[in-house]
Order: structure tokens, then C-alpha cells, then sequence
């Protein structure tokens, strides 16, 4: 019994010695050395980079639109000044060709008549001339001009008047604007188949610039230039020497 005793203890050491666990190896080596043998059989391992190939896009330009706009005019009516005013007074008290081809003359040859669209019928002494050969006519040209120094346009104008032969005798005659209204002042003979050739009336001065017949003329050819001025002395026109 004693001996039994005395070796129990010894019997535990040993079965202690016997159960304890057989030594394991570290886990981390060989994570290590499996690595190292794949790095050693692949020395060059690189993972493959992405890569971007930029796409160009072609972007259209942005045309604005255009953009119409339909205004209504504006209509002003402006008030007209005084000025114009006057203006439009003075030109509707102007002796127009309707007016003069239509109004009362005076000649000291012929007497009173009134023209009738520009011409004027006598009656001939016999019924076996034509009235053709004894009419008064309003020539063409027409001078406009402040004979009076009124302030407004007067006129000269020219006739002809036929009294059954070949002559064709010419007067000037001077019409006043009395407020729109002709007045004829004062007619001036001139001559025999005279021609007209131009005019002015400029401070009251009527200038004639016309032909007439010349030392070695017939009456019916005048050839020599001359220029005539006249102005209105006492109502009546006269000649300026």
C-alpha cells in the first residue's frame, strides 16, 4: 500500500507529460513562404492599367434664331407753325396759268377783253375772214416777280394779237396779286413778231431778254438780241433808259 502511494504521483507527472499537444506550426511563415515562392515564379506581375481614349464630339454652334418683330407705324401729325402757315396763305393766293390764261386784260390798242383758256375771239369785220386771224393769245412764257413790292408774287405775261393781216403784235402785260386775285396794271406794246426769249423780275425790275428785227430784218425774221429792263412808275410800266 505504501508503495502504491509512492508511485502514484510519479504515474500523474507521466500522464501529464503524455496529454499535452503536439507543438503546431506558426500559420504566418508559411503564408510567407508561399508567397515568396509565387513571387519568385512570376518576378513581374502588373496588373493590367485601364486606359480612356477620349471620343470627340463635334458640337454644333447655337445660331440664335431670328426673331421678327412687326412694329405698326407711328402716324404723327404735326401742327403746322406760323411760319408755314404763312407759307401755305402766300401759296394759295399765287396767280396760277389757270388764273392768268383765264383773266381780264387791257390793251390801249385793242380795248378790254377776257381771255378764255388763253385766247380771245373778235369778230371780223366780215364774215369772209376767218376768226382765227382776229384772236388775242397768251404766249407761253411767264414771269413771276414782286413788281409792286407788296410782299407778293405778281406776274408778267405776253399777247398776241392777230387783227386780220400777217403782223402778230406783242405786248407785255402787268398783273398785279391782289390777295389771289389778278389785276392788270398795265400793258406795254413791244413789237411786231418779237420773240421772248427769257426773263426776270427781281426788286421790282422786269428784264426782257428777246429779238427783234434788226437794220437788215424783214418783220418776220427778228435776229438781233437785246435786253430790255422797265419798272412800274405810277402804276404804269415803263421803260428804264
Amino acid at each position: 500500500m505504501k508503495k502504491i502511494l509512492f508511485l502514484l504521483p510519479i504515474l500523474l507527472v507521466i500522464l501529464a507529460c503524455g496529454a499535452q499537444p503536439a507543438p503546431t506550426q506558426d500559420v504566418s511563415s508559411i503564408v510567407n513562404a508561399t508567397l515568396t515562392a509565387i513571387a519568385q515564379a512570376n518576378p513581374q506581375v502588373i496588373a493590367p492599367q485601364s486606359t480612356f481614349t477620349p471620343i470627340p464630339i463635334q458640337v454644333q454652334p447655337i445660331i440664335p434664331a431670328t426673331v421678327v418683330v412687326q412694329t405698326q407705324p407711328v402716324i404723327v401729325q404735326a401742327q403746322p407753325t406760323a411760319i408755314q402757315q404763312v407759307e401755305q396763305q402766300v401759296g394759295n393766293l399765287t396767280l396760277s396759268l389757270d388764273i392768268l390764261r383765264n383773266a381780264t386784260y387791257y390793251s390801249p390798242d385793242w380795248g378790254e377783253f377776257q381771255l378764255s383758256n388763253g385766247i380771245y375771239y373778235r369778230t371780223p369785220p366780215t364774215s369772209q375772214e376767218s376768226p382765227e386771224t382776229y384772236t388775242t393769245h397768251l404766249l407761253d412764257t411767264v414771269l413771276y416777280g414782286d413788281i409792286n413790292l407788296d410782299g407778293f408774287q405778281d406776274a408778267v405775261v405776253f399777247l398776241s394779237t392777230q387783227n386780220g393781216g400777217t403782223g402778230h403784235f406783242v405786248e407785255m402785260a402787268a398783273v398785279l396779286n391782289l390777295n389771289g386775285s389778278p389785276s392788270n396794271i398795265s400793258t406795254l406794246y413791244l413789237g411786231d413778231r418779237v420773240v421772248i426769249e427769257s426773263g426776270a423780275i427781281q426788286n421790282g425790275v422786269i428784264t426782257l431778254n428777246l429779238l427783234v428785227q434788226g437794220p437788215n430784218d424783214g418783220l418776220c425774221c427778228p435776229s438781233q438780241l437785246v435786253t430790255w429792263n422797265f419798272h412800274l412808275d405810277s402804276g404804269q410800266v415803263v421803260k428804264t433808259p
